[in-house]
């Protein structure tokens, strides 16, 4: 395969990931004008993220014992055909129960994809190409950010939120041919098993990494998943201009997609801990000083550079702390990350109902605080331990 095919192939997964993370967050965009259709509070409403999220976990944990020999390339397909399942259903759910219903495939997709689509990107480049080819493939959940959510949104608040699912699906059936016709087979020459996935979850940099997530994205996602009524509540923030906030904040999370990539070459650790912290000052100022349209724009900028490059952080943390495990690691990491997003959501709900903004925003700070100390305490200790290689200059 000559260079621009590889390279074609690895822009074809990160459209695809771009769909994937568009239908997770989807929900998060409409939020505001979905609840009210299908007559359920903003809280409960955020189950619509949580409940393919706790799936997703359970497929991504399941998926690398499952395929097996299975060419990994046709496990994507197969996730975006799930996805088109899940939009379809969306777009004529009569009640909130069928849409719970429909998002059960988005987290049948959501699970398959994230397990297997690094493996699939590192396969496409040459050894030497790999941090760049993980870079430009999760670019494309930063793309998502900037287009995806945010014209989701767009379209939510001016035509309907079943037409922003019927776009996505769309988008979901021609990035399934296009992985088809571009990505090159990918198999694992080794057959995943039960018992090799709980000696990856042995591994210390495995651990670390699941503890960051518990942490970091589960307090990430307490807020973000309702950061439409916190913007419209907290910000005076017109419904119309939702969509406008959430650019600001994917244009930021793709620019600092690509700006982690130099320091996670460096020292995956330390980009971790940079991001993570970040995240946890940026929920601070929403709590603290985000009280006007003006200084939400500055937070949500700020929120999405720091947010924008934790994907691509932790899977460079996965892959440099746990490379002996690299696909079993790589399904943990999925496993988690996607039931943090679920969890995330559930305890936003839960607190936003029975507190109010101000305490459910307190726990994301507190959280997101404290997975920036484990990775600090992490970072030190590697250093200090014997045997440690120097961080390359």
């Amino acid at each position: 395969m000559d260079g621009a095919r590889r390279w074609g192939a690895v822009v074809a997964l990160a459209i695809g990931i771009f769909v994937l993370i568009t239908v997770e967050e989807l929900p998060i965009g409409v939020l505001s004008v979905m609840a009210p259709d299908l007559g359920v509070s903003e809280g409960v409403a955020g189950l619509a993220v949580t409940v393919p999220g706790i799936l997703a976990g359970v497929v991504a944990l399941c998926t690398p014992v499952i395929v097996r020999g299975m060419d990994r390339r046709l496990v994507l397909v197969l996730a975006l055909t799930s996805v088109v399942v899940s939009c379809a259903l969306s777009v004529i759910a009569p009640s909130f129960a069928v849409l719970l219903l429909a998002r059960l495939f988005a987290g049948v997709a959501i699970g398959l994809y994230w397990a297997v689509m690094a493996i699939v990107a590192l396969g496409q480049v040459p050894a030497r190409h790999a941090a760049r080819a993980l870079t430009l493939a999760f670019a494309g959940a930063g793309g998502a950010l900037v287009l995806g959510v945010p014209v989701a949104a767009w379209i939510g608040a001016h035509v309907g939120w079943r037409m922003a699912f019927a776009v996505v699906g769309i988008v979901a059936a021609v990035v399934a041919v296009l992985i088809l016709v571009l990505v090159e087979p990918v198999r694992s020459p080794v057959k995943v098993t039960g018992g090799m996935m709980l000696t990856a979850a042995r591994t210390r940099g495995v651990r670390y990494a699941l503890g960051l997530v518990a942490l970091a994205v589960v307090g990430q996602f307490i807020t973000y998943s309702y950061i439409s009524p916190v913007l419209i509540e907290r910000a005076d923030v017109g419904l119309g201009d939702i969509g406008l906030m959430l650019l600001i904040y994917g244009i930021t999370g793709l620019a600092g997609n690509f700006a982690v990539g130099p320091l996670v070459r460096r020292s995956a650790p330390a980009g971790v801990l940079v991001v993570v912290a970040g995240t946890a000052v940026s929920l601070l100022a929403v709590m603290t000083v985000m009280d006007d349209p003006r200084a939400a724009i500055l937070v949500m900028a700020v929120w999405g550079l720091c947010v924008g490059g934790i994907s691509v952080a932790m899977q460079a943390f996965i892959g440099s702390e746990a490379e002996d495990v690299l696909e079993e690691a790589t399904a943990l990491n999925s496993a988690g990350f996607n039931s943090a997003i679920a969890v995330g959501a559930l305890l936003g709900g839960l607190i936003l109902d029975a507190a109010g903004q101000t305490p459910m925003i307190l726990t994301s700070v507190l959280m997101v605080g404290g997975g920036a100390v484990l990775a600090a305490h992490y970072l030190r200790t590697s250093r200090a331990r014997p045997g440690a290689e120097p961080l390359s200059p």
